[in-house]
């Protein structure tokens, strides 16, 4: 659980834009933010889990969509999500920033 509200978040790294899509393909719709039953909504989720030391920060926070959030789990720093492998990279001139990126 995030103390950060996902609209405002979207709002930021989006601006008014209603459709986006997360780091493994899949559309995400802020209209859908709080229908749980939307296969479009998007969720918060911590780059590096929380469960692995990871805080609530913005700079370890992405939007995705709620089945990359569900395929990801507590994966760090490895995961695959959409049938594409990622990793997270540390985000320079950060403590505790991290970056997803695409295994090739």
């Amino acid at each position: 659980m995030s103390k950060f509200n996902i609209v405002d978040i979207w709002r930021d790294r989006y601006g008014d834009s209603n459709e986006e899509y997360d780091h493994a393909g899949r559309k995400m719709l802020i209209s859908a933010h709080t229908n749980p039953n939307s296969r479009y909504q998007p969720t918060i989720d911590h780059i590096r889990p929380l469960s692995k030391g990871g805080l609530d920060v913005l700079e370890n926070i992405e939007i995705c969509n709620r089945y990359t959030n569900f395929e990801k789990g507590d994966k760090f720093p490895h995961w695959k999500a959409n049938g594409r492998r990622f990793h997270a990279e540390k985000m320079k001139n950060t403590s505790h920033g991290y970056i997803v990126v695409e295994d090739k």
